[in-house]
């Protein structure tokens, strides 16, 4: 697919850089990676720093759903195939996730929840895995720290495409879909919430830590505030 000015800018928005090279990359290899992002986040704590890096790579599992809703597609590139770019936006050191375009793959309607399932376990846990063999933290604060964005998306998309949502999050919420995974994280933290309760309220029982690095106040959403 050739990717026009104008999706490389919407994906610009939510962080996602599409063929272009990153002007200051983290590092591939994974103890030297924790080393940068303790660094750029401004924390001396390594679960602090991961936890930083999965709400930013939040956006670019976000932004996948939304190609696959929009324009029938996502990026087929394992976890630890995707670079990421320090960056600094809005007043704050940032990360940005960079992806060719060859990695994208359209997909038929019926194949979307394989696309689903390859987002959570090639990028999304197998990432996780990765850090978590460096570092002690909960699973499930990455995985809050993920999915948080994606009910974000699918807040909006309720709102013009009800039907589409309802269908998604069937699947999303079953546990029998996330195998080999033993339950499904998004049910786990959306819980008998809707979509409209999840935004406009606390919701995740873990705190993302965001609240820890030196450049971020507490958020209004964090179940822990003290």
């Amino acid at each position: 697919m050739e990717f026009s000015n104008q999706l490389k800018m919407a994906l610009a928005s939510q962080s996602v850089a599409v063929d272009r090279e990153p002007v200051n990359p983290l590092s591939r290899d994974r103890e030297s990676r924790i080393e940068e992002l303790k660094r750029w986040s401004g924390s001396e704590n390594s679960g602090v720093a991961i936890s930083y890096f999965f709400r930013q790579y939040a956006l670019f599992v976000s932004a996948q759903f939304h190609l696959l809703t929009y324009q029938n597609g996502y990026f087929e590139c394992a976890g630890e195939d995707l670079t990421f770019n320090r960056i600094h936006n809005y007043g704050f050191n940032l990360l940005e996730t960079h992806v060719p375009s060859a990695h994208f793959k359209n997909v038929e309607t019926n194949e979307r929840f394989s696309a689903f399932h390859y987002i959570l376990h090639e990028q999304t846990a197998k990432l996780i895995d990765e850090f978590r063999s460096h570092v002690k933290i909960s699973p499930l604060i990455l995985w809050d720290n993920v999915l948080g964005s994606v009910i974000w998306f699918y807040a909006n998309l309720e709102q013009r495409d009800p039907r589409r949502a309802a269908a998604d999050l069937e699947w999303l919420m079953d546990a029998a879909n996330w195998s080999p995974m033993r339950k499904s994280h998004l049910a786990r933290l959306l819980g008998d919430a809707s979509l409209g309760q999840a935004v406009s309220r606390p919701l995740r029982k873990t705190c993302c830590l965001y609240k820890e690095l030196p450049q971020f106040d507490t958020c209004t959403f964090c179940p822990q505030p003290n």
